[in-house]
């Protein structure tokens, strides 16, 4: 189990840097929106779709996917950064702590757009100012992970959310926010970014990240799933991966274009 997880995570890095560095932009949107494509499928399983509501829901998919591909300004993109911010922001937590489910189709459709298209859209976005910054950003959410794991497994005794994630702990989570402090502080010795805006900044994203992964594990729950699928070996499916990037790429990609509200990172 633990070679084939390392195997695939191998894989998975190697695409995912080859994608980033070596080939043209639309090559990489392309593997962005593929993926976004399997992660709203695997949504669709989650929340037992009928047949004809899982056809209905990924031809609407692709067709909004192609929309937002060839013809989104960069108006609509803010706006759906900021639709997603606003759901991470007000509607997520109130699922976490009131326990709610989805039962109405089209507003299980809906929240699957909300979940993943900005993903794909923030995603691409960042990759036209720089793919440094594409590795910058979720290099974060990578440490943060490995930082909760490791602190959480040495020191972990006070569960963070019982019901929802029974293995994550608060000293997981203090952890992993050592860990991307300290990521901040040696980005800033290297010149890479400025000190207390980042520190905001790579905590923000940290902060967010964990409620996207607390929310898959709820729906997660709610279906009575390990995974979200069986496709990669040792990891699940690819909303497994890629759901702590849902929740905080878009408000990690309007604070970097929005600089004089924030200060500057970079």
């Amino acid at each position: 189990m633990l070679m084939s997880r390392i195997f695939s995570a191998f894989i998975m890095l190697s695409i995912f840097l080859s994608c980033l560095f070596l080939f043209s932009g639309k090559f990489f949107a392309s593997i962005v929106y593929i993926a976004s494509l399997l992660a709203l499928y695997e949504w669709s399983n989650l929340l037992n779709f009928k047949r004809h509501e899982k056809i209905n829901f990924l031809v609407v998919s692709l067709i909004l996917m192609y929309l937002i591909g060839n013809y989104l300004e960069d108006k609509e993109a803010n706006f759906l950064l900021i639709v997603a911010t606003i759901f991470w922001l007000c509607v997520a937590p109130l699922f976490l702590i009131f326990k709610l489910s989805v039962q109405n189709r089209v507003i299980s459709f809906v929240m699957g757009w909300i979940l993943i298209m900005p993903l794909s859209v923030a995603l691409n976005f960042l990759y036209k100012i720089s793919p440094w910054i594409v590795l910058l950003v979720l290099s974060v959410i990578w440490l943060a992970d490995s930082g909760a794991y490791f602190f959480g497994k040495q020191f972990g005794r006070i569960k963070l959310a019982p019901s929802i994630s029974p293995g994550k702990t608060w000293e997981g989570f203090v952890g992993a926010i050592i860990i991307v402090t300290l990521f901040s502080l040696v980005m800033t010795y290297c010149g890479f970014v400025r000190l207390y805006p980042s520190i905001l900044f790579f905590n923000l994203i940290l902060i967010f990240s964990v409620e996207g992964d607390l929310f898959e594990s709820y729906i997660k729950r709610i279906a009575k799933v390990k995974d979200s699928s069986d496709l990669i070996p040792g990891h699940g499916g690819v909303l497994d991966r890629i759901d702590s990037l849902c929740s905080s790429l878009p408000l990690a990609t309007i604070i970097l274009m929005t600089p004089s509200f924030f200060g500057k990172i970079l």
